[in-house]
């Protein structure tokens, strides 16, 4: 039992061949049927063998594929999060510097509008020559315009940069995080092993996946820079299972999908996609924040000028210091070579150093205008330093529009740490390149940095992750797409039209000093003066022009003819004196009364009851008290008595200080008649005045005495 019974040997039957035959051929039979079956085991085994070994392989293949497809992802987002802190902090970098200089410039405004206002000199005495008050005032007013153009430039430069970083922020430069289905096509089910060609289910190992022929995709990863031994470990050529390569086409076109693009293809360059994207916006600010920096430096330099020459007027009009204006010009003096030394590169001749020198000119033509004493000589040296003053600060002002001119072929700036940097199509100003301290987004990645976000990008596009970039005319094109039609900056062009009209109104300045000195000494002093009426009337605070070439006189007094000074040093005005002496009056008899009088005016001098009365006066009548109408605004200081009236009808006039006069009756106090003084303007108010046989005599309070011939209120006025 349980054996075969064909297989079980009978004996041979003597005398029948055929049963040998038989036998034989069941035996060969039978090792036949073994052999195959061994042979169908054996092949059974080694393709469950295969089968398993390469579902294997496509089982751990699977999961560092889904492994590797969440890493690379997660590594996207964190890089992606530091492309974001990229983009907030070279917009931190512009906003910060913007913040800085509106602070700068409000403080400048402040101390400007203190000098302007308040502190300027002539407010409350008589104000400096009108060349010294030329020099402060245009300086003052290029500050004002230079600090008005930071303000506006630095507001749209900080503007416009943090609406360009909000911009990217919120639709471009986005954590690239997976959706469901993007999860989903990156896993895959065991079962789809069963999905792969027969060539890689049953693969023996060691042999090649696959060979190079007609029509057959291939070269995969041989873009990587890797070692011989990486190569062997690595999968790439042909040599890739036939899963790798699905997943390699489903990876690239809708895995990574989330990763997309925001510059045309021209605009890309070698560096990561936001680097690129961010410094093609920034051409449009870049300009308000570099000239803004050099406003504040423009302002400053205008501004120290101005308080200088506000301190030379202020140390000579009122405090007389002479070497205390010395030490002030000579700190500002060093203060401006210092600035101009730490904002400037020096490129070709240094035509900028000779702007701080106008401070000793103006000095030393301050000294020579307030010389108590001087002659014709010296008033022409102080014009010439005067104009040389004005000379350079128009030297001075195109030397700084040359130097603020953005350069045609600037040099190329070498990017080290820690120091400013922009691109070589940029047009700047290269003599302020130190202090600009402008920071672009660098054009390349350094050794051993990687763009995994710029890898999926170029991976999901099927092109290189760092595509060929357009050439440098082709960028400085783009740089400068959105400026005006002449090539050039708004911001450079408000600051060039700035300086352009400072040049003007040196230039205007220096002409109408000119038209000055050429009427110096002539009827017509100034400008400024009404028909008739002298300077120093019109506004007591005006300082009249310097008096004519010929007149020795003191400076600051109004001159011989509106002076109090008037008639001393000329030999031709008349002396009433000196005339009566030539008629032959008696000069003794007159030096007698006054000496007459000097005791009783010593006496009155220090307080002692007045004297009795000569004996000529004994009879006069004793002085009544009067009820008088006085005209409207009318207020009498002076009063003078007719020496022709009759004693019993005395007559008087009343004057103001102003030279009102009235003629009235002293015995009954009614008025007779109304005048006014013609010839007292210019010569002060009334400090005296007497009546007599000639007329009426008045003195002044600038020392003028006048006379007015005939009986004083005929026709109503006098002269």
């Amino acid at each position: 039992q349980g054996r075969c019974d064909w297989l079980t040997p009978r004996p041979a039957t003597p005398g029948r061949p055929d049963t040998l035959r038989a036998a034989n051929r069941h035996r060969h039979l039978a090792a036949m049927e073994v052999a195959a079956t061994a042979a169908a085991a054996t092949a059974g085994g080694v393709g469950m063998g295969l089968f398993s070994y390469n579902r294997g392989n496509y089982m751990f293949d699977q999961k560092n594929h889904y492994a590797r497809f969440t890493a690379g992802l997660n590594m996207a987002i964190a890089q992606t999060g530091m492309y974001r802190q990229d983009i907030a902090q070279l917009t931190e970098l512009t906003v910060s510097r913007q913040d800085c200089y509106h602070g700068i410039a409000a403080m400048g405004l402040t101390i400007l509008t203190a000098i302007y206002c308040p502190g300027r000199i002539g407010l409350h005495t008589p104000p400096p020559p009108g060349w010294l008050m030329g020099l402060m005032f245009v300086n003052i007013a290029g500050c004002y315009m230079f600090l008005g153009l930071t303000l506006w430039l630095a507001m749209h430069a900080s503007m416009r940069a943090d609406t360009a970083a909000t911009h990217m922020l919120t639709r471009f430069v986005r954590l690239p995080i997976p959706s469901q289905g993007m999860l989903d096509k990156a896993r895959k089910f065991l079962a789809s092993f069963e999905e792969q060609p027969l060539k890689e289910v049953f693969r023996v190992p060691f042999t090649r996946h696959d060979k190079p022929g007609q029509g057959k995709k291939g070269g995969y990863n041989e873009d990587r820079e890797i070692d011989g031994d990486a190569a062997r470990r690595a999968r790439h050529g042909y040599d890739v299972p036939a899963w790798y390569k699905k997943e390699k086409a489903v990876d690239n076109s809708h895995a990574s999908e989330t990763i997309g693009s925001m510059m045309p293809l021209d605009a890309r360059g070698t560096a990561p996609e936001h680097f690129e994207a961010y410094r093609e916006i920034q051409q449009e600010w870049f300009p308000y924040d570099v000239y803004a920096r050099l406003s504040i430096f423009l302002a400053f330099m205008h501004l120290i000028h101005c308080w200088a020459y506000q301190q030379i007027g202020h140390q000579f009009q009122e405090t007389r210091a002479i070497f205390a204006c010395f030490c002030v010009i000579l700190c500002m003096f060093v203060l401006q070579h210092s600035i101009l030394t730490l904002d400037i590169v020096p490129r070709g001749v240094p035509l900028q150093r000779l702007g701080p020198f106008a401070l000793w000119f103006a000095y030393a033509a301050a000294v020579i205008e307030y010389a108590r004493w001087f002659n014709p000589a010296t008033q022409a040296i102080g014009f010439v330093l005067v104009y040389i003053a004005y000379g350079i600060h128009i030297v001075y002002t195109l030397q700084l529009l040359y130097l603020c001119a953005p350069a045609q072929e600037p040099p190329a700036v070498a990017e080290s740490p820690g120091a400013s940097w922009w691109p070589g199509e940029w047009r700047l100003p290269s003599a302020f390149q130190h202090a600009i301290w402008l920071v672009a987004p660098p054009k390349k990645l350094e050794d051993g940095q990687t763009d995994i976000v710029g890898e999926l990008r170029a991976a999901q596009r099927g092109g290189s992750a760092t595509p060929g970039a357009a050439t440098e005319s082709e960028k400085r094109a783009d740089v400068h797409r959105a400026l005006g039609k002449q090539g050039e900056s708004p911001a450079w062009f408000n600051v060039k039209v700035g300086l352009v009209a400072m040049v003007i109104a040196w230039v205007f300045l220096t002409f109408g000093f000119t038209i000055e000195v050429i009427n110096q000494g002539t009827s017509h002093p100034s400008l400024l003066n009404a028909p008739g009426m002298p300077n120093n009337l019109r506004d007591p605070r005006y300082r009249p022009a310097k008096v004519g070439l010929h007149e020795p006189t003191e400076v600051g007094t109004g001159g011989v003819l509106h002076g109090p000074a008037r008639g001393v040093h000329v030999s031709g005005v008349e002396r009433r004196l000196q005339a009566a002496a030539e008629a032959g009056l008696d000069r003794r008899g007159v030096a007698e009364k006054l000496r007459g009088l000097l005791p009783m005016l010593q006496g009155l001098s220090l307080g002692a009851a007045p004297a009795a009365p000569p004996a000529q006066l004994a009879a006069a009548q004793v002085a009544s008290d009067l009820a008088v109408q006085w005209p409207a605004f009318f207020e009498p200081r002076h009063l003078a008595y007719d020496p022709s009236a009759a004693p019993e009808a005395p007559v008087a006039a009343a004057l103001s200080r102003q030279g009102r006069g009235l003629v009235l009756d002293a015995t009954s106090g009614a008025a007779l008649q109304r005048f006014v003084l013609e010839g007292l303007v210019g010569h002060g108010a009334l400090v005296s005045a007497s009546w007599d046989h000639s007329g009426l005599l008045v003195a002044t309070s600038s020392g003028a005495v006048l006379e007015c011939a005939g009986r004083p209120g005929a026709g109503g006025r006098s002269s």
